[in-house]
């Protein structure tokens, strides 16, 4: 089994639930089919990650061993670790891509979208001088919190800004009705 997301899920399904889980369970819980969640557990088994004890094969246990409980945890921090060096690649594009309006003079923009980087890209815009003039999202709803910077939804947008930022894909019919000089898109990779 190379797949280690697979592998993670059913050490963790397993381990979550204490020997309460059947194969058909655990497959409808992981989204697969049963004969990969039973070619799984019998090569997790064999690796020693889980323990497979009844004599009814209907009503098998499966239980984690010390050793799946280590495996679960390595698992866990190599994913964590490759998505902080995405993350952080991703940043890093992005603080590149806003540079080039610090080179280029713009003291005002605009924001759209509410995505992980939003918020990095306005602290960068904010420490480098340019005026954050609002935060746009599809939608706002009334009686929300208090910001500094307008939080307003993309259909009021106004044109009171040298740039829009697009941290998202504007939505449709706005995509074609924002009128700007400029816009910078910097579009968000999915998840991997």
């Amino acid at each position: 089994m190379d797949d280690p997301i697979l592998k993670y899920s059913i050490l963790d399904a397993v381990h979550g639930n204490h020997g309460n889980l059947t194969q058909r369970q655990i497959s409808q819980k992981l989204g697969c089919s049963v004969a990969s969640v039973n070619f799984a557990l019998r090569l997790l088994a064999v690796k020693g990650y889980i323990k497979i004890s009844g004599a009814n094969p209907r009503k098998l246990s499966y239980h984690l061993t010390p050793k799946g409980i280590l495996q679960k945890s390595i698992l866990a921090y190599n994913f964590l670790k490759r998505q902080s060096a995405l993350y952080e690649e991703v940043r890093q594009g992005l603080l590149e891509k806003l540079s080039t309006l610090v080179a280029e003079g713009v003291r005002k923009v605009s924001v759209y979208g509410c995505t992980p980087f939003t918020e990095v890209a306005i602290l960068y815009l904010i420490s480098e001088g340019i005026q954050v003039v609002s935060l746009y999202a599809d939608q706002v709803e009334s009686g929300g919190r208090s910001h500094k910077i307008p939080f307003r939804a993309i259909a009021d947008f106004q044109p009171d800004c040298e740039v829009l930022v697009l941290m998202d894909l504007l939505p449709s019919p706005w995509d074609d009705e924002i009128t700007i000089e400029k816009l910078v898109c910097f579009p968000i990779p999915g998840p991997t």
